[in-house]
Formats: C-alpha cells, structure tokens, sequence
C-alpha cells in the first residue's frame, strides 16, 4: 500500500498538467467577428466519403445534393459548381427550387470530346433556369494546367455567352490572368481571379495573407482599368502541412475568412468562398492540406461560427482524458510485476508516461486527418503501435537497449535467428521510418506534412533509454562494427535531409524546425556506435602487426 500511495501524489500532479496542456492548446482564440452572417457564394462540390470525380461512372444521386444545398441555405444563397457531368447538373434545378443561385462552371480540358457535352448542358440549363444562373463561369484554371490556349478559351467563352445571353466569365490564378491574351480579357464580362494565399511563392500567416490581398486587387486594377474583378476562389485550410508561417489550422482558417469578408464587403467585391464541405478525395492529390478546405467537415458539421471564439480542438476535454488513459495504461503494462518505485522514479515515471500519452493521442488526431485508404490506415495503425510500445518499453524497471543493436535486428531479419531482438527491431523500425520520411520531404515535400508527434516521442524515449541504461554517448561492447555502418547511413541521412529541410523551409516554418531537431535527436541517438567504431578502430591500430 505504502508504494501505490507513492505513485498517487505524481500521477495526479501529471494528470492535472496534462488536462492544463490540453486546455491551453484547446483554448477559444478570440477573433474579429464576421460583417455578414451569410457569404456572398461557397464553391460546391458534391462528393463524400469514398466518392470521387475520378471515378466515370459515377452519378451523383440528386437528393444528396438536395440535402447538401439544404444545409448550406442558411448560410449562403450561392454555390459555384466546376462542372456540369456526373449529375452535378441538377444542382441548377434544385437550387432554383430553394431560390438560390449557381455560379455554373463548365469543366474545359484538352479534349474537346470531353468539353463540348458540358457546353451544351450548361446552354441548356442556362436558358432553362436563367433566374437561377447567376452567371456561367467557361473553364477553371485551363491556362494554369497548360490544357488551352488563351485565345481558344475567349473563342469558347464568346460562343457560351452570345448562346445564353448570361454574364460569362473565366476563372484563373490571378497570376495567369496576368499573362492572358487581350482576347480573353475583352471575351469576359468580368475577370474571375483566384487568390490562395497558402499557396502563394511567398505564403504569408492569416492576417498578414490581408494585405496581399489589398496587394492583389490594387495590381489587377491598375492593370485593367474599368474592368469589374470577382474573387472567384480564396480561402484557407483547417489541416495539412505549414508553409513557411502560413500554418493550416481552424483557428487560422476562421481567423482569415473573417478578415476577408471584412476587406472585401468595404471594397464592395463580389467573391466566392472555397469550399463548402471538406472533400476526402482531393488528399490523395495535394495530401492531407487538400481535403480541409470548406466551411463544413465531411460530417457536414460547421467547423467554427463566425463570431465568437474559435478553438483547434474544440474536443480538448475528450483528449486530455485519452492522453492519460494512454499514459497509465502504458505505465501499468511497463510496471505490473514490479511497481516498487523510489520517489524520484515515480516522479519521473508518472510524468513521462503522461507526457508519452499526450503525444500519442495527438500522433491518433493526426492519422485521423491524414488517413484516406485502407493502406494509410494500416500504416497509422502500425505507427501508433511503435509508439505505445516504445513508451512502454522507456516505462520499464530495467531497459535492455545494449544488449540488441540495430545490427542485431537486421541479422535476425537475415536469418530468422532466436531470440527476437525485440527493442533493436524497435529501434530499427523507427530509424527506417524517420529515414523514409525525412527523405520523401527533401525529395518531395510539397504536399507531405510533418509527423512530429510521431517520430518525436521515440526520438527522446530511446535517449531516455539508453541514459537509464548507461550506454548514452559511449562505446558499445559489442565488436561487430555492422551496427557502426548502419548508424553512419542513417546519421547521413537525417543530417543531409536536416539541413535541406533547414535551406527549403526557412527559418519561418516551425514545423519544419521542430522535425529537424527530431532528426537531429535521433541522430543523437547513434553516437554511442560512432564513438564505438572510433575506439575499436583505436584499440585496432594499436594492436595490429608491423610486418
């Protein structure tokens, strides 16, 4: 009894900066309230779930839009929609019923085979429902795509419009318009300029990203005078990768819609928001950051208001109490046949477990954001995994790491050799992940995030280990110098990835920061076999023949 008591006053202690932690970070974020309770128009694109428009043959049934349309009604009384085929169509016709309105997008490629049907169905539902078409919008970022030329789009553009009567528009990075032919800008009634900050060459925080917008609209202005500018797109990501210090996140997403909506209505700018409703499919293209765009979830559940506070986790109290479950139950598997404990291992124990279980339950609220497939789900599994058996493994009496070397893990995998050297498979598994991570950012980073929680925690949990172990830092007993070669090629790849990380990212993106530093941990990690090698190869040179 005397030594459970012992645990009770850290674990409580633990537990309760654990719950301050996460209502730190799941606190409301105070921002500039919204002008208008309702937005000018949201782009619609009706997919859920596992559909997308990739997939041919699929139609959309026309009462999930209804029900979507529907759910957005209070909100706006406008949908831009990109294309007129896979019953995307009968968003005009259930929109005229609930007297909205539809910015009407035909889908423009390569192909003409492929364009000139959604030409033709856009004409038709222009002259059927023109009270519902608030104008018709030929070709979304085709110059962009490098799919038509300019003057092909004023040609198709002036064709849509003398053959409907309606305002006709094309849509494009403002970037693009810039380059566009006179043709193209003298075939639109109005310029449709989409303005991403996130993506810009020089992306800029929320509240900075304003400015560029005054930037942006000043520029096309004084470019083309006279001619009427919409904001066809703009918008921000709830989740997904930071770009410098344009980090995506609720609060920032909130915080830059509600100063847009705020510069625009004082500029009196007509604009569209993207999106609507968060769209699972586009993950697979621009990575987790693609499918975080819209105002709604998947769920169709709001996201956020648009006047009082805004948190990015509004679910804080939910996963403080997963955190320290996670961390006890870890604490109670590492300490069930021995939880004699001096005061200061209870101590230290109780607070690393704690700490373990916030980072594995935010490492789960990131494989909820980035999992699209059945194999991401496999793969996040397994990472969750390695964590909780990595901090078990750090919660442990007597940790063994010297007696199984990285080489060890290795032979058995050669060999199939018992026993299972389990904490260097361990080990071996998490170098191998990191290596293959910290090498697809160098490579190709654009659309993959930072998995910090993921590769930080046993990145300090194994130098907890090897410290309890006494082992940190020196030279390792064991002759084989094998483990020595796989210590330089991984060192060699977390410090040359590191470094490009630190010249690509710049010194703005704090996630990039805290992911080099994670490198630089677990390259930490392996100069006990550095040092090993350097002493062998010592003791070598002292010992060996001279003829």
């Amino acid at each position: 009894m005397g030594t459970l008591l012992r645990w009770l006053p850290p674990l409580l202690l633990a537990a309760a900066l654990t719950y301050g932690f996460w209502a730190w970070i799941g606190r409301g974020i105070e921002l500039p309230p919204a002008p208008d309770p309702k937005l000018a128009c949201v782009s619609y694109t009706p997919f859920q779930g596992d559909q997308t428009p990739y997939d041919r043959t699929l139609v959309i049934p026309p009462e999930q839009i209804a029900a979507d349309l529907d759910h957005l009604k209070p909100v706006t009384d406008c949908v831009r929609i990109y294309a007129t085929d896979q019953g995307i169509d009968q968003t005009v016709p259930l929109a005229a019923e609930r007297q909205m309105q539809v910015l009407l997008g035909i889908w423009i490629g390569s192909e003409p085979e492929s364009y000139e049907p959604q030409i033709a169905r856009a004409i038709e539902l222009a002259r059927e429902y023109p009270q519902a078409v608030k104008a018709i919008i030929v070709g979304n970022e085709v110059l962009l795509r490098g799919e038509q030329s300019g003057e092909r789009l004023a040609e198709l553009v002036t064709r849509v419009k003398a053959a409907t009567g309606l305002p006709t528009t094309y849509a494009d990075v403002w970037g693009f318009w810039q380059k566009a032919p006179q043709s193209l800008v003298d075939a639109v009634d109005f310029m449709t300029i989409h303005l991403l900050p996130y993506w810009e060459d020089d992306p800029k925080p929320a509240e900075e990203a304003i400015h560029h917008l005054d930037y942006v609209l000043e520029t096309m202005q004084a470019q083309f005078p006279g001619k009427v500018l919409m904001v066809g797109e703009t918008g921000w990501p709830s989740a997904g990768r930071a770009r410098e210090d344009a980090v995506p996140s609720l609060v920032e997403q909130a915080k830059y819609l509600r100063l847009f909506m705020r510069d625009v209505a004082a500029r009196g700018i007509d604009y569209n928001i993207i999106e609507a409703f968060d769209q699972p499919w586009k993950r697979h293209q621009e990575g987790a950051v693609g499918g975080y765009w819209g105002i709604f979830d998947g769920a169709r559940m709001a996201k956020f208001d648009w006047f009082g506070p805004v948190s990015n986790h509004p679910d804080w109290q939910a996963k403080a109490g997963l955190a320290v479950a996670i961390g006890l139950v870890c604490l109670g598997i590492a300490r069930f046949r021995n939880v004699t404990a001096g005061w200061r291992a209870a101590w230290l124990f109780s607070f690393l477990a704690l700490a373990g279980g916030s980072a594995v339950a935010l490492q789960l609220d990131r494989a909820s954001l980035i999992t699209v497939s059945g194999f991401d789900g496999a793969v996040e599994t397994g990472l969750l995994l390695q964590s909780l058996l990595v901090l078990t493994l750090a919660l442990r009496p007597m940790p063994t790491l010297g007696t199984a070397p990285l080489a060890a893990a290795v032979d058995w995998a050669a060999q199939a050799r018992m026993p299972v050297p389990f904490v260097g498979l361990l080990r071996f598994a998490v170098f191998v992940g990191a290596a293959t991570v910290a090498l697809a950012l160098a490579f190709d980073g654009r659309y993959r995030g930072f998995p910090l929680a993921t590769y930080g925690l046993p990145a300090i949990l194994f130098l907890v280990i090897q410290i309890r172990a006494g082992v940190f830092l020196k030279p390792s007993a064991d002759p084989d110098l094998a483990d020595g070669r796989l210590s330089r090629v991984f060192s060699a790849i977390f410090v040359g990835c590191g470094l490009y990380l630190l010249w690509a990212e710049g010194p703005k993106n704090l996630e990039a920061l805290a992911f080099v530093a994670i490198l630089a941990l677990l390259t930490l990690n392996l100069a006990g076999a550095w040092r090993r090698d350097a002493a062998f190869a010592a003791n070598g040179a002292a010992t060996a023949p001279t003829g």
